[in-house]
């Protein structure tokens, strides 16, 4: 683990009076507000990638206010999804953003690549309340929230919620289901989950028996199914009933599901739903650190969490922060999520997206 180096002090004796006042009164600031230390940090920009859609949303309009007002320094914030932030990491190394927000799928794969640089949890006063379910990869992503993917379905259409994974070959839902990419880290989540049905076996086993996934994927082309290539076409097909069938993540669409949007998710399936956690990397060469951890720090406050609770409606990192009743309605309850071995799946990712491009290109 990365420390920073302890700094010697000057000797009390050699102080004067007016320093000594001087310094009492920076340390009451740092007290009361730790990330703000340094005249570097507070005239300093942060560049930060956020997940996409609704996600990104809630830490622009909730945290990045506060942190601007609380640090003097500004934010140049951007969205992207994981498979695109891996690609920025390895094409922009030298020069990369400061933050990173993607999702374990893709840490194991950045971490073992040299892409990341391990956190300074010293210099994150809040990981304390980090749930060790968060921390990802030894210290080289911050976890904040699950996002969970699962089955969701049109209400005005389907009566019940799906209980299980294999109605989505059910002959009776020909022509009303959509899937997600291969580039997606739910289409490949739906490939293990595929190996599930076929099988029988529990997520532990299946998800290394790709071949089996991919063969019962492919049934699915049978029920006339149809590939989104985006949040944005996914909801819009499902909410306007064109399918009514769709894998996706509730942290994605918790925000419409309160404003009444006719979509709900499947809270409990025989099978498992597809826990996913999201979390902020740093790129090994970035140079803003002090103001990422800053960040990340804020991001672990407790007031923050709990919007993600309340907002996301999503499992989130803070030991002290539990899933509120209106939660677990839409996430249904924690043994039914599932983790797949995103290490092993990472490294075999090139080897799964052409099989699946075989069947669907």
């Amino acid at each position: 683990m990365i420390r920073d180096k302890q700094r010697t002090g000057t000797p009390i004796s050699s102080l004067s009076r007016r320093t000594l006042l001087k310094t009492a009164a920076l340390g009451a600031v740092a007290v009361s507000a730790p990330w703000i230390t340094t005249v570097a940090r507070a005239s300093g920009q942060l560049t930060v990638i956020l997940n996409q859609g609704l996600l990104a949303k809630l830490w622009i309009d909730e945290l990045n206010p506060k942190f601007e007002k609380e640090t003097g320094a500004t934010l140049n914030v951007q969205q992207s999804v994981t498979g695109n932030m891996l690609a920025m990491l390895k094409t922009q190394k030298d020069n990369p953003p400061d933050l990173m927000q993607f999702s374990e799928a893709g840490v194991f794969q950045a971490r073992d690549e040299g892409l990341l640089r391990q956190l300074n949890t010293a210099s994150i006063p809040n990981w304390k309340y980090l749930n060790n379910a968060f921390n990802m990869a030894d210290d080289h992503s911050a976890g904040m929230l699950d996002a969970m993917n699962t089955i969701f379905f049109n209400t005005d259409s389907v009566k019940d919620a799906p209980r299980s994974w294999a109605e989505l070959w059910d002959p009776a839902n020909k022509g009303k289901i959509a899937i997600p990419p291969v580039a997606w880290n739910n289409g490949v989540r739906l490939i293990v989950t595929a190996a599930q049905v076929a099988t029988g076996k529990p997520l532990a086993e299946a998800q290394y028996d790709i071949e089996a996934g991919i063969q019962h994927l492919a049934k699915l082309k049978k029920n006339d199914v149809t590939v989104y290539n985006g949040a944005p076409e996914a909801l819009q097909l499902l909410q306007s009933g064109q399918a009514s069938l769709v894998p996706f993540y509730v942290s994605f669409a918790a925000p419409l599901i309160t404003k009444g949007a006719p979509i709900y998710p499947a809270a409990v399936l025989k099978e498992g739903k597809e826990g996913e956690i999201v979390g902020f990397n740093m790129p090994v060469n970035a140079k803003n650190v002090e103001l990422a951890h800053a960040y990340i720090n804020m991001s672990l406050e407790k007031d923050f969490q709990e919007k993600i609770d309340s907002v996301l409606r999503a499992r989130c990192a803070h030991i002290d922060v539990s899933p509120s009743a209106d939660t677990l309605k839409l996430i249904g309850p924690p043994e039914n999520t599932n983790y797949a071995d995103w290490a092993f799946l990472s490294k075999n990712r090139r080897k799964i997206s052409e099989m699946w491009n075989e069947v669907f290109g």
